[in-house]
């Protein structure tokens, strides 16, 4: 469901030591399109791409082998799109920008599904700010668009956050193939009849009370950035995460130092494995390990064994919520950038 309600910070959720910041409604499974009742299912895959052929001294044609990650560049208008993903080639004005007209319904869909289970809706319905993701409904005009777009903002002008005071926008538009494109929007380009719905990335907080406080007394810090804190005080819910459910866990967490050392000796071992589970299944974890814990508490790193050099993962260890801020921005930056892989 794209029309979710929004909560206001400091929700409490009735599930055992469960604290989240703002519920997360966007249901999953249900199509981009509520009045619709077509369901898209997406193979996340990656396009193989042969390479091509070159001539030897004898005439018989030989592989080309690319070294590093070269890949090919489509000759024909379409060759990159995959199979029943058809629609106009992407056109880009000499700005840089990728032309509205060139988007394809499926596009849409899949850069929404890709993203789906890592949105938390805003504070505010249809706020538009930077770094927040944003579902917004497109005019209809004679050349070929979707009806709505998808993607991160890069700008917005005014900037006060009210998507009817907007009067330009970029738009980071997601894709398989490394960086999103930039999409240029004017106030005209929207139809606000229909609603739009903008989203924060939820990072799970495994967090003491007491770290629990030092990440309240900032947690506006990092709503402004597009990240809605989802705190959990207790250990169940990581008890209950396996393999299959994987795809559909955060992608960042914060793991306080604190909260680690309150586990039941009982469960220590249990909770340890399916920590070192997420970073196997490629999440991205931070030890918040404040100074005052010097003296009272091991980082995860040595909970963990981990050894900087030594060992496959280890941990960065932020001192303060500022640096666990400035790392979470930064981790999802990166992964944004790389496309939809």
């Amino acid at each position: 469901m794209l029309n979710p309600g929004i909560s206001t910070p400091g929700d409490v959720d009735g599930g055992e030591g469960l604290f989240i910041a703002h519920k997360v409604l966007a249901s999953r499974g249900k199509s981009l399109y509520p009045y619709s009742t077509m369901t898209l299912e997406t193979a996340f895959r990656r396009l193989s791409l042969l390479p091509g052929f070159i001539q030897t001294g004898n005439g018989e044609p030989r592989k080309a082998h690319w070294l590093g990650d070269k890949r090919k560049e489509s000759t024909t208008p379409g060759q990159d799109q995959k199979p029943g993903r058809e629609g106009p080639p992407r056109q880009s004005d000499p700005r840089g920008y990728r032309d509205l007209a060139s988007l394809t319904l499926g596009e849409v869909e899949d850069a929404y599904l890709h993203f789906q289970s890592q949105l938390v809706p805003s504070p505010l319905e249809g706020w538009v700010a930077k770094s927040y993701f944003c579902q917004l409904p497109l005019k209809r005009r004679a050349e070929h668009r979707p009806p709505l777009v998808f993607g991160r903002v890069r700008s917005v002008f005014p900037g006060d956050g009210h998507i009817h005071n907007m009067e330009e926008m970029e738009l980071y538009f997601p894709h398989r193939n490394g960086a999103p494109d930039v999409l240029h929007l004017r106030d005209d380009d929207l139809s606000l009849q229909r609603p739009a719905h903008s989203y924060c990335i939820g990072v799970k907080l495994y967090v003491s009370e007491d770290e629990m406080a030092d990440f309240s007394q900032s947690e506006n810090i990092f709503i402004e950035k597009g990240f809605a804190p989802l705190y959990e005080n207790g250990y169940l819910d990581l008890l209950d995460i396996d393999s299959q459910k994987q795809s559909s866990l955060p992608w960042l967490y914060v793991i306080g130092s604190g909260w680690f050392a309150s586990i039941p000796d009982s469960v220590q071992q249990e909770v340890r494995g399916h920590v070192q589970d997420l970073l196997q299944w490629g999440k991205i974890i931070f030890n918040y390990h404040p100074r005052r814990h010097a003296l009272r508490y091991l980082s995860l790193n040595e909970e963990l064994d981990f050894n900087y050099g030594f060992t496959e993962h280890y941990l960065i260890a932020p001192q303060n919520t500022e640096q666990v801020l400035n790392k979470v921005d930064e981790s999802f930056g990166e992964i944004f950038m790389q496309g939809m892989e």
